[in-house]
């Protein structure tokens, strides 16, 4: 039984909740929010430093990281709780943006913190908070449409190379995803995976492949793998415990002298061993794969699978019967192969209008989609429907660097399927500090406020990223300024170029993201005046809930 706080203990209140009112709770939320930024923002940039994160077993080295995103999930906590809540506000926000877009965490918070802190001088000069966050949200939509106006398609495959690079710091691996991207296309399968060695490869796979596998080992037919050749492919959304709908289907397969895969979501009872004993008995070739995807999807997917064999779905709701089912309802290819995790799927004999048509289904609705997993999956089944699959394998000295490679390499390919969807702006911050003069318009008016602390904002990242290289912001930030669109410091070489012919760029699609939720985030917390902490009510006695 967990241990609850004392009688005494609930009489003195430490263990209800704890109010924290203006001007208190602001400052206490700033400096939270500002402790947890100031962590993340020396990250910012190729020459950005590494944050070590201890691990719960002291024994182990910490965790040397660099990606804000992950800096941010490491997060547990300050010794204050009302420090705490203004950290988490950062911290939600650089989730956010790694969860839509897989780029650009600290870019967000950046730009929170220097919203944030010079609106509060604002409030402090006796501006009114509410009537401030009109005044930004107002500039924020001219700079939104000032950055979309810069955005122009990939130039060449220097600048999709540079932009993996520097998101990787790994040379091989740029080259490695300019590589898949240039083979696959914009919406091309790839996939991330780690490779057991200390190269990194890319492998290409002439079929479709899926993250199910055989639903038994008895189906394997060598090293683990199930192969068939040639088979009639049966799909259905139901759940197949009998053998009776499957008996006639068998029986029509039988002597045709090929095999049946059926892909359904689950294969059990008397249903998988009328297949096994198929198998094992030398009748037929047969193989159970469970039915990839998730929820609705799963069917989604199926219908996939359909146009790409030349099949139907047979569907739970549906009044027609599986035991009805003919040869020309099953779909056929060249080959089906089933590991434990996964299927491929080679040569699907559906028509290729038919696929082309899904395909484009598909990609017509990849606009509307949310950033995040929907969009993903939705760009990855449009890409298996037109060609094959690309897995990047990425390698390593240890176990530690494969995995922080591989999620950095998993981050490169979505940033470069971005800019290769919706292109790319001038890096370094540039693209940024571009939208400042789109402001002007703002100045002297009522939103002119606004207008002046989002415009410090746009100039918060390139200031972030040149002093993290070990140069003075200020002259640069003047010179960019200055100088004709586009110009800025190449912090890898020190020289002032124009960073979009240089090869440095970044996804419009990022930056848009990560002005729009940063200035969004820092808005939540300027328009806060009260906070409530709430302990957990199963507190041992001993601990102590004071501040």
């Amino acid at each position: 039984m967990p241990k609850t706080a004392s009688p005494q203990l609930n009489r003195m209140g430490w263990n209800k909740p704890r109010l924290a009112f203006d001007p208190q709770a602001q400052q206490a939320l700033c400096r939270g929010f500002n402790k947890l930024a100031a962590a993340l923002t020396v990250t910012l940039g190729p020459r950005g430093r590494l944050v070590a994160v201890s691990r719960d077993n002291p024994r182990r080295a910490p965790e040397l990281l660099n990606d804000g995103a992950t800096i941010a999930r490491r997060f547990l906590g300050l010794p204050d709780r009302f420090e705490t809540m203004g950290a988490f506000l950062a911290r939600h926000i650089a989730w956010q943006v790694e969860e839509a877009v897989g780029d650009g965490a600290t870019t967000a918070v950046v730009i929170a913190q220097a919203v944030l802190n010079e609106a509060m001088r604002y409030v402090a000069a006796g501006y009114n908070p509410m009537l401030l966050r009109r005044s930004i949200d107002r500039a924020l939509g001219a700079a939104l449409a000032a950055l979309a106006a810069q955005a122009r398609p990939v130039a060449g495959t220097a600048q999709l190379r540079n932009l993996a690079t520097a998101i990787t710091g790994d040379g091989r691996l740029g080259e490695l995803v300019e590589e898949v991207f240039d083979t696959v296309g914009a919406t091309g399968a790839v996939q991330v995976r780690t490779n057991y060695g200390r190269e990194h490869a890319v492998r290409y796979i002439n079929g479709t492949f899926w993250n199910q596998g055989w639903v038994s080992s008895y189906f394997t037919t060598e090293g683990g793998t199930a192969i068939v050749k040639e088979p009639y492919v049966l799909l259905t959304n139901r759940r197949l415990d009998r053998a009776e709908p499957l008996a006639p289907i068998l029986e029509q397969v039988q002597p045709t002298g090929r095999g049946l895969v059926v892909i359904a979501p689950e294969i059990t009872g008397d249903a998988l061993n009328v297949l096994v004993t198929n198998k094992m008995r030398g009748v037929l070739p047969t193989l159970g794969v469970k039915a990839p995807g998730l929820g609705p999807e799963k069917t989604e997917i199926l219908y996939d699978l359909a146009a790409m064999t030349g099949g139907r779905v047979f569907l739970a709701n549906h009044p027609d019967r599986l035991e009805d089912a003919t040869l020309a309802d099953l779909g056929e290819a060249r080959e089906v192969q089933a590991i434990r995790s996964g299927f491929t799927l080679i040569g699907g004999k559906g028509r290729p209008a038919a696929i082309r048509q899904r395909s484009a289904e598909l990609r017509a609705r990849i606009p509307d989609a949310p950033y995040g997993r929907e969009r993903d999956r939705l760009v990855e089944r449009a890409g298996k429907l037109l060609g094959g699959v690309a897995l990047l394998e990425v390698g390593g000295s240890t176990d530690a660097e494969r995995e922080y490679l591989k999620d950095r390499a998993a981050e490169a390919v979505e940033v470069a399927r971005l800019a290769l969807q919706d292109g790319v702006v001038p890096g370094g911050g540039a693209a940024y500090l571009a939208c400042i003069p789109a402001l002007a318009g703002f100045a002297g008016g009522d939103d002119a406020a606004g207008a002046a602390i989002l415009a410090q904002a746009l100039a918060a990242p390139m200031t972030a990223l040149v002093e993290n290289a070990g140069f003075e912001a200020s002259p640069i930030l003047a010179r960019a300024r200055a100088c004709s669109h586009g110009c800025g410091l190449d912090v890898m070489r020190g020289d002032f170029v124009n960073l979009a012919e240089a090869g440095i760029v970044d996804p419009v699609r990022v930056l848009e993201v990560a002005l729009r939720t940063g200035v969004s985030g820092a808005l939540m917390a300027l328009t806060t005046e009260v906070l409530v902490h709430k302990p957990r009510p199963n507190r041992s006695k001993e601990v102590d809930f004071r501040p």
